[in-house]
């Protein structure tokens, strides 16, 4: 079943009720940041259009936006209606910009939808996809990658519980994929960004051994394209 935790803010909105109605399990307290959060890598920060202005002209936003980044791998911001058409005073550059920094500047995701109900599907959909997969295998991690440091961080962001920016943090921590490979869960943690869950999920999937007499014939690839222009063997 999917489940979402939900800020009790949202119960004067219908995107609970609706979310229920679609048979999702929600449950409403106060989240200490973001809105909703569909598992321990995915929050989601939903504003009125008026209300994401509003944080732009008092700057509230960018603050909101780093401890999303900070307490989660990946971050969406769900906004509804026009943040161009809002009373507010925000000027549209300032509105640009911040669009920017986010999508660019943090690498954060910026949806819109029109009505409650068109949130809910969303939201439901999103916790769908993250909790049980697309239903179709996806091309990953596609190009080819430089050597060096390239090479490096490509080679890390495949770790469980490893993203872009974790392995940037990883590899200017320990200079090198052997060192971190070589790592300890306590050592994982001595890096900035690293808790004590994610360096276990990685500290783990390094140590991990294919049981005895288990084939990978089925396992599919995760690579879309090979990694360099090598040809790999």
């Amino acid at each position: 079943m999917v489940k979402l935790f939900v800020d009790a803010r949202e119960l004067s909105t219908r995107i609970p009720e609706a979310l229920r109605e679609l048979g999702a399990d929600v449950e409403m307290g106060n989240l200490e940041t973001g809105t909703y959060v569909l598992s321990a890598d995915l929050v989601v920060e939903r504003k009125t259009a008026a209300d994401f202005a509003a944080s732009v002209l008092d700057s509230r936003y960018i603050n909101q936006a780093h401890k999303m980044g900070m307490n989660f791998k990946r971050v969406i911001w769900l906004i509804e209606g026009d943040i161009f058409s809002t009373r507010h005073s925000t000027h549209p550059d300032a509105l640009d910009g911040a669009l920017s920094y986010l999508s660019v500047g943090l690498g954060q995701t910026v949806v819109w939808y029109k009505a409650p109900k068109r949130a809910a599907f969303l939201l439901y959909r999103m916790a769908k996809h993250e909790i049980e997969g697309e239903g179709y295998t996806s091309p990953m991690r596609k190009g080819r990658v430089p050597a060096g440091a390239g090479q490096a961080l490509f080679t890390i962001e495949g770790l469980s519980g490893c993203g872009p920016v974790a392995a940037r943090s990883l590899l200017q921590h320990f200079r090198s994929v052997f060192k971190v490979m070589t790592s300890s869960v306590t050592g994982l943690c001595a890096v900035k960004g690293i808790g004590p869950k994610k360096a276990q999920a990685i500290h783990d999937v390094i140590h991990f051994e294919l049981p005895e007499g288990e084939s990978l014939e089925d396992q599919q690839s995760l690579f879309a394209d090979p990694p360099s222009s090598e040809p790999l063997v």
